[in-house]
């Protein structure tokens, strides 16, 4: 369906006005014509709108009885209330068994080997594995690959629809071997698309290898390489993730009250239950790094990046966050620039890493400063918070694996600071702290190497 459908929610998410689909929805939730709007999603998005004044545009994905909708909503805030306008509105069955199973094929077709790829919403890769020299962050995902590839339009068919994929044999627009490419649709909570993420190949070629493959194979150190255990560890991963996954759509699914209503101490345990799982899915992304870095012959790309470009994408992943808890985040401005020398996925993972922790840690109502600038020919990322401060004895102590200052009133792993200063040593940089303005909070200060003017 193309033509746009709106509805008018007033403060209190009552239907002021609201075209017929809107409201065949309202009464498939219960809900009455003039009432509460009663379809959790939209609800959602109109009251996120509502109380960081902003507008706010995303895919909303709602279960029926007999289909899915998949829809794009916009929920601009008024003096008094939310007007919403919906469009691409797709109406779909249920996946059915065989679906259903070809999609856990797919998942399953991710593990063994190949490189690593990630987009955004936008279809554009976040970071593309550095053995698979076809493409860089920023590129467009279909620009990648040559469109005379046979199985070209069966992929954008699968994308369009958000399907996974898998063994999608394609040729790179810059020419070369064929690769195989697999991959599977990430959701948020709310059932937004945030991306794909995958595993790609070079299809082999007959002949003799190339001149110094058998050197490529990074050393081992340890009985435990000898064993396969970082095979062992990528299919540990895979089965971790996927009933995490299905544990926190089904409390989110429970807290939203899809299904009719529920008591408040009921959605309380669903809540938790979604916070928890979240927070053993952070655990197992922690888990699968560190096996990863401390692993011998671990290595990073060299790219040109940007830190103020950085910080400000960052910026964007974590602003709804903050405003949860009312902290304002000032990123750098648009005409600030930290060219350097890295690799971007980590370096953004880095950053996002130290953002995280200095909401966490920050009152409600502070401001959480983020600085770029180039110091002795080095790219320079300052993080600045209004939290507590961490007293010098004890800023190398942080660094340390699980180490969380004996703090139990917080979540996390006490993995993220010494992997994200492990990943700034191999780009040949550095993670120190500093106290913040006026002895207040900490300053967390990121340097790589600048890009040579």
């Amino acid at each position: 369906m193309s033509s746009m459908v709106t509805a008018r929610l007033d403060a209190r998410d009552h239907i002021r006005s609201a075209d017929e689909l809107i409201l065949r929805l309202q009464a498939a939730a219960g809900g009455e014509a003039q009432g509460r709007i009663a379809v959790p999603q939209i609800a959602s998005v109109a009251r996120l709108a509502r109380r960081l004044g902003l507008l706010i545009a995303r895919p909303l994905l709602i279960g029926g009885q007999d289909y899915d909708i998949r829809l794009w909503v916009r929920a601009r805030p008024v003096a008094d209330g939310v007007e919403m306008e919906f469009s691409e509105w797709q109406e779909a069955p249920h996946a059915d068994a065989d679906a259903m199973a070809a999609q856990r094929a797919a998942q399953i077709s991710l593990a063994p080997d190949g490189a690593e790829w990630r987009t955004d919403a936008q279809m554009r890769f976040l970071y593309l594995g550095a053995e698979a020299d076809i493409a860089a962050p920023g590129d467009e995902f279909f620009a990648t690959f040559s469109p005379d590839s046979p199985a070209m339009s069966r992929l954008a068919a699968e994308v369009a629809a958000q399907r996974a994929f898998y063994g999608m044999v394609l040729t790179p627009g810059r020419g070369g071997a064929l690769v195989s490419l697999s991959g599977h649709p990430l959701f948020d909570a709310d059932g937004s698309f945030l991306g794909y993420r995958g595993k790609l190949s070079v299809q082999a070629e007959e002949g003799p290898p190339p001149a110094g493959t058998a050197d490529m194979a990074p050393p081992t150190s340890g009985q435990g390489e000898g064993l396969g255990l970082p095979d062992f560890g990528r299919r540990l991963d895979l089965a971790l993730r996927q009933p995490l996954g299905r544990i926190i759509a089904n409390a989110e699914t429970i807290r939203s009250q899809m299904d009719g209503p529920l008591r408040s101490d009921y959605t309380s345990y669903a809540a938790d239950i979604a916070d928890a799982g979240r927070h053993l899915m952070e655990l197992v992304d922690d888990l699968a790094d560190l096996q990863a870095i401390d692993r011998a012959g671990f290595h990073v790309a060299r790219e040109d990046i940007d830190l103020a470009d950085l910080a400000r994408r960052a910026t964007g992943l974590l602003g709804v966050k903050a405003a949860d808890r009312g902290i304002r985040i000032e990123a750098p401005g648009p005409g600030d620039s930290a060219p350097a020398i890295g690799e971007f996925r980590r370096a953004l993972q880095i950053i996002v890493n130290l953002l995280t922790n200095a909401i966490r840690y920050s009152p409600e109502g502070s401001t959480v400063r983020l600085s770029a600038q180039r110091v002795e020919g080095r790219a320079v990322l300052g993080i600045t918070d209004q939290g507590g401060g961490i007293a010098p004895e004890d800023r190398e102590r942080v660094f340390e694996k699980f180490e969380r200052l004996g703090r139990s009133d917080v979540i996390g792993s006490g993995l993220g600071l010494y992997i994200s200063r492990r990943l700034a040593r191999a780009m040949q940089g550095d993670i120190v702290i500093e106290s913040g303005e006026n002895g207040q909070g900490a300053r967390f200060l990121l340097s790589l190497p600048g890009v040579p003017d």
